[in-house]
């Protein structure tokens, strides 16, 4: 294993990072609780980006940013980016087609944060990444609302 890809998440309001993250339990655990929702993710996707949810609320964010930073594997990056991303684009497509689950408004900064974070890190890592980076940007609703 090479050495790790530095995520930095930050600085952005704790609110903002508190209001997503209990949107981000909300939906996880609807999402576990109904194997026939129209979002369909497996268990150990869910299960990998709650452990990332729950790191996240470690954070304290009682400061008046919050910040985060970890050293994560190539690998475990792209996977995360991926999984991530995959949420946000059945969330999305879901969206039209009944109730939505709408991170509160609150949470857009972090969320917006958190998806520039993950592609910044993931491109600096390799040129196919990068490659990838390029490539995955324009189909993710909250990196193409950004602008």
């Amino acid at each position: 294993m090479g050495a790790g890809v530095r995520v930095s998440v930050g600085p952005v309001a704790p609110n903002s990072a508190a209001a997503w993250i209990g949107w981000a339990r909300q939906v996880i655990g609807e999402l576990r609780g109904d194997p026939a929702a129209a979002v369909k993710l497996s268990p150990q996707v869910l299960d990998d980006v709650a452990a990332y949810v729950e790191s996240w609320a470690g954070v304290n964010c009682d400061s008046e940013v919050f910040e985060w930073q970890v050293d994560v594997d190539p690998d475990e990056l792209e996977y995360l980016t991926n999984a991530l991303y995959n949420l946000d684009r059945r969330l999305a497509d879901r969206a039209g087609r009944g109730p939505q689950r709408s991170a509160p408004a609150e949470a857009r900064a972090f969320h917006l944060m958190l998806v520039q974070a993950l592609l910044f890190a993931l491109a600096q890592e390799s040129p196919s990444r990068a490659a990838f980076v390029e490539q995955l940007r324009p189909c993710w609703p909250v990196a193409v609302e950004a602008g």
